[in-house]
């Protein structure tokens, strides 16, 4: 008999109202930490309509990125965007944007499709180990 005891790491990050650089990089913090600890996650971003980000965040997050991009694609096994609606959905849902993350990238208008999306995505990723 064998026994493996599997964690799924699903990485579920909503941003709404106004987001601060401190959250923002709360957020990128919670990214590193799988990193640090070397496991796979797949990481689900909803953006609620009407958010506002601080100025700044596009040049914190391209610093992060740059560090972090090797770790990144490493570990990150997929990334799922949940759109507002139909007209985010075509912004997010660009050539340039899947070929910009380098990771498996995939839109979705519904919560529970993109969650579907992220345990599939972790699912072939663990049956691929064995």
């Amino acid at each position: 008999m064998s026994y493996r005891c599997t964690h799924m790491h699903i990485l579920d990050m909503r941003f709404s109202a106004h987001v601060s650089v401190e959250e923002f990089e709360q957020w990128l913090t919670q990214v590193e930490r799988f990193f640090l600890k070397s496991q796979p996650f797949v990481l689900v971003m909803q953006t609620a309509e009407g958010t506002t980000f601080p100025e700044e965040y596009r040049q914190i997050q391209a610093v992060w990125y740059k560090k972090f991009k090797h770790l990144f694609f490493q570990y990150c096994l997929g990334l799922v965007r949940i759109a507002q609606d139909p007209d985010d959905f075509k912004r997010l849902n660009t050539p340039a944007l899947h070929a910009a993350w380098r990771v498996p990238y995939y839109v979705s208008l519904e919560q529970s499709d993109a969650l579907q999306w992220a345990v599939q995505r972790w699912i072939c990723n663990n049956t691929q180990e064995n």
